[in-house]
């Protein structure tokens, strides 16, 4: 048993992109330690995408914008995991759809919208999991602290 003890426990790791995203190298790090691992995706595509990363792992897709696409997963999972370890929340939103611009000339329904997704969603997640979580079970979320570079890169 490695030093972590995470042989044998199952997470859910929420918001993997692609191999550049913080999710992606939380979940690959929690392969490597022996634990298995259950992914969140926003779309089908991503599903498809994600699948390829991380061969043999179940993947799923949720729109986290919508309360019920959460508990449908919640469930989705649960019949295939019914107890979970611990769950990692690592989701960067941003609306693009009229470009690219500095944070300071975001519209508000764009930048609310973002704090939904990026961030407010782990409360959505946390209820909608909280009868699949083990009492020992840590849920965790994971942001990038350089303000100045998080604004911009994230638009």
């Amino acid at each position: 048993m490695s030093f972590l003890q995470l042989e044998g426990k199952t997470f859910l790791v929420v918001g993997v992109a692609n191999k550049k995203s913080v999710a992606y190298h939380v979940a690959a790090g929690l392969r490597e330690a022996g634990a298995e691992i259950v992914l969140a995706v926003k779309d089908a595509a991503a599903v498809t995408a994600v699948g390829k990363l991380f061969p043999g792992a179940d993947v799923f897709a949720c729109n986290v914008e919508k309360e019920e696409e959460m508990g449908r997963m919640a469930e989705e999972v649960g019949a295939r995991h019914p107890l979970l370890h611990g769950m990692v929340h690592s989701i960067a939103f941003a609306n693009y759809s009229t470009g690219v611009v500095p944070f300071r000339q975001k519209v508000k329904r764009d930048f609310l919208q973002a704090v939904d997704i990026s961030m407010f969603s782990l409360v959505g997640l946390a209820n909608a999991f909280r009868e699949r979580v083990d009492r020992q079970a840590s849920v965790v979320t994971i942001s990038i602290s350089h303000s100045s570079m998080a604004s911009e890169a994230y638009g």
